[in-house]
């Protein structure tokens, strides 16, 4: 009579102690994978801008220099305007306009004139989709109709539509834009849920000046375009000509005051859209808007 081999398998403390090495590796590595996939989104966004950058270049080019905006009323309020009803109608972001100084629809100019297709306005880092026009038919889709959902775009612009104070101070958004001028950025942190935006300094903490930064990429900070077409990324929103922020209203007419700002809000109640001096970036829209 042949004798039987017994195999001995793994006992419950050998499983458990596999599974626990395992956790372990994962909660070593998951981290290490997620600063890698946010740093490849952060070259993906930067793409992004420049391709922006190049598509302004192009309009102004065509323009007499001038950058993309619709209808302006100087003595009007800046608004942003998401185009949820009108996509399967095609509307002209020219005509039949709810409000002057759309922030929103001189972005999409880009795409309307300039080829740039509406994966370029999302962050990858953001949980934003692409805008699919409300599933209108046909080249006109693309050719007339605005952002349509507030997911469609994950970008703000400099404030194209200053008023008659920010035009006596010599703002204007054209070809002579300066090098260290923000154009375009992540959007602005305006109405988020816990921002700070007008508490953060230069000097804020780490942990307070990732309330003042973009939600794109999770507080860490923001890819920006430059008046000179390169697009870099910045730990705050503290950046443009002089050091200005970039997400807010100036607090003087020269940059000088860098400690009182106001942060804008659709509308521009009480001027607080309005760009101060040539070099005040005010990036626009809004979280909230």
């Amino acid at each position: 009579m042949s004798k039987q081999t017994r195999r001995k398998g793994f006992t419950l403390v050998e499983l458990l102690v596999v599974i626990g090495i395992i956790a372990l590796l994962i909660s070593i590595l998951l981290p290490s994978l997620n600063r890698a996939r946010e740093t490849a989104n952060r070259v993906k966004c930067g793409s992004n801008m420049r391709q922006i950058g190049q598509a302004i270049q192009l309009y102004a080019n065509e323009n007499k220099g001038n950058y993309p905006r619709t209808r302006y009323n100087v003595a009007g309020t800046t608004t942003g305007t998401y185009d949820t009803t009108n996509a399967a109608t095609a509307q002209d972001p020219f005509l039949n306009q709810l409000n002057d100084n759309d922030v929103i629809k001189a972005m999409f100019l880009l795409i309307r004139t300039q080829d740039i297709t509406p994966e370029v306005f999302i962050c990858p880092s953001s949980n934003d989709e692409k805008d699919t026009y409300g599933s209108a038919a046909g080249i006109s889709a693309q050719s007339k109709v605005s952002f349509t959902a507030k997911k469609n775009l994950s970008y703000s612009m400099a404030n194209p539509y200053p008023d008659a104070a920010g035009v006596n101070n010599s703002y204007k958004l054209n070809a002579t834009t300066g090098a260290e001028f923000a154009i375009c950025a992540d959007m602005n942190p305006a109405g988020a849920t816990n921002y700070l935006l007008t508490s953060a300094t230069e000097v804020s903490s780490q942990k307070d000046m990732q309330l003042a930064n973009s939600p794109n990429h999770q507080g860490q900070g923001e890819n920006v375009l430059y008046g000179d077409g390169h697009a870099e990324f910045q730990q705050n929103p503290f950046c443009g000509s002089k050091r200005d922020c970039i997400y807010t209203v100036s607090g003087s007419t020269d940059g000088s005051n860098t400690t009182s700002k106001t942060a804008p809000t659709k509308g521009g109640g009480a001027g607080n859209c309005w760009p101060k001096w040539a070099g005040d970036s005010v990036l626009l829209p809004g979280t909230n808007w």
